[in-house]
C-alpha cells in the first residue's frame, strides 16, 4: 500500500533509503540542509521540501536519520508542532535510550507514535537494502510502518519498549569497537613477531577469534591501500560516549569501554576523526611501524623486541 513518507536527513544512510522507498511504490518527501544531498534524493525519485515542517506535513510516516540526540530532539519538536495525530515517527539515528523514551512520551501526548529504530549494516547494507533494524516502542506502531521498513531492512526486530532499540544499538557498536581495538592489538603483536599478515588473517578467520569485523569489514577498509570511510571514527566516538552515559545512569561499571573510548579519543587527536572508524587501529601501527595491509605488509621502522618504547608525553583519557 502506497504511503506518503517524509525523510528528514538524507546523509550516508538516510540518502540511500530513498531509492528503495520509491521503488517500493511510496511517495517520498525529503528535507536536508545539505543541497547536494537534496539533489541526490531528487534524482532518486523523491520530492523535496524546504523545511522539516513542510516535509512532515501530511506524511503518514516520518523517518529520521540524523547525527546526534540534540538534532533528533530539535527536529522531533518541530514535527510535533504540526498536526501529527495518528502519525508514526521512526528514528533511524543512533541516540541514547533516555532521549528516545522522552520523545516517545512527548509524541504520545500529541496522539502520535515514536519508534526508536536504529539500523546496522552501514552504507553497504543501506545500498543493498539489507539493513538490520532494531525497534523499540509499541509493536502496533511497528506494524503500521513495517511495509515501508521492509523496503530497505532485511531483518526487522521488535526488541522491547521505547529506548530498547537504542540500548541494543549502543551495545552493538560498543562490542564492535572493542573487537576492532582487540584485533588491532593482536594482529600488530603477531605481525611484529614475524607472522605474515595474510597468514594470520587466514588462520584467525577459521578460529575462535573470527568475527564479522575481521572477515567482512577489515578486508574492505583497514586491509586495503585506500582505507575508504564507511563509518567515521567521530561517529563511533560519539556512540561510545552515549553508551558510557547510559551505563553510568545504571551505575554499571564499564572498564573495557573506557579504555576503548580512550583509543578513539587518541584517533581524534591524531586527526583521524573523519576517517573510517577502523583507523583507530593505526594507534598500534604508529608504535610498530608496520602497516596492516594484506597482500603487502609495509614496514617503516620496526620496533625491536628488546627495546622499550619511549613516550615523550603521557596520553590522558581526554586526549
Amino acid at each position: 500500500m502506497t504511503k506518503r513518507i517524509a525523510l528528514i536527513g538524507a546523509g550516508n544512510i538516510g540518502g540511500r533509503l530513498v531509492g528503495h522507498l520509491v521503488n517500493g511504490g511510496h511517495q517520498v518527501v525529503v528535507h536536508d540542509p545539505d543541497g547536494a544531498a537534496v539533489e541526490r534524493a531528487r534524482a532518486a525519485g523523491a520530492q523535496t521540501a524546504a523545511s522539516v515542517a513542510e516535509a512532515a506535513r501530511d506524511a503518514e510516516i516520518v523517518l529520521l536519520s540524523l547525527p546526534n540526540p540534540t538534532v533528533v530532539e530539535a527536529v522531533t519538536t518541530r514535527i510535533l508542532n504540526e498536526d501529527v495525530v495518528g502519525r508514526v515517527i521512526v528514528d533511524h539515528s543512533t541516540i541514547d535510550p533516555a532521549t528516545a523514551r522522552r520523545l516517545a512520551k512527548r509524541s504520545g501526548a500529541h496522539a502520535a507514535e515514536f519508534l526508536d529504530a536504529p539500523v546496522s549494516g552501514g552504507i553497504q547494507g543501506a545500498d543493498a537494502g539489507t539493513l538490520s533494524i532494531m525497534v523499540g516502542g509499541a509493536e502496533a506502531a511497528l506494524q503500521k510502518v513495517a511495509s515501508a521498513l521492509k523496503c530497505y531492512g532485511a531483518n526487522i526486530f521488535h526488541v522491547g519498549p521505547s529506548g530498547s532499540g537504542q540500548a541494543l544499538k549502543l551495545a552493538n557498536n560498543q562490542i564492535t569497537a572493542a573487537i576492532i581495538a582487540a584485533l588491532g592489538e593482536g594482529l600488530s603483536a603477531a605481525v611484529s613477531a614475524g607472522v605474515d599478515l595474510d597468514a594470520a588473517v587466514e588462520v584467525l578467520t577459521t578460529s575462535s577469534a573470527n568475527s564479522t569485523v575481521l572477515s567482512g569489514y577489515f578486508p574492505k577498509t583497514l586491509f586495503t591501500e585506500e582505507r575508504p570511510t564507511g563509518f567515521a571514527l567521530d561517529l563511533m566516538h560519539k556512540d561510545l560516549g552515549l553508551f558510557l552515559d547510559s551505563a553510568s545512569r545504571m551505575r554499571l561499571p564499564t572498564p573495557v569501554t573506557n579504555v576503548v573510548r580512550d583509543l578513539f579519543s587518541i584517533g581524534q587527536r591524531d586527526g583521524r576523526g573523519e576517517r573510517d572508524f577502523t583507523s583507530v587501529v593505526e594507534f598500534y601501527e604508529d608504535f610498530t611501524g608496520i602497516r596492516l595491509r594484506t597482500g603487502s605488509v609495509e614496514i617503516d621502522e620496526p620496533v625491536e623486541i628488546d627495546q622499550p618504547i619511549e613516550i615523550d608525553e603521557p596520553v590522558g583519557a581526554d586526549a
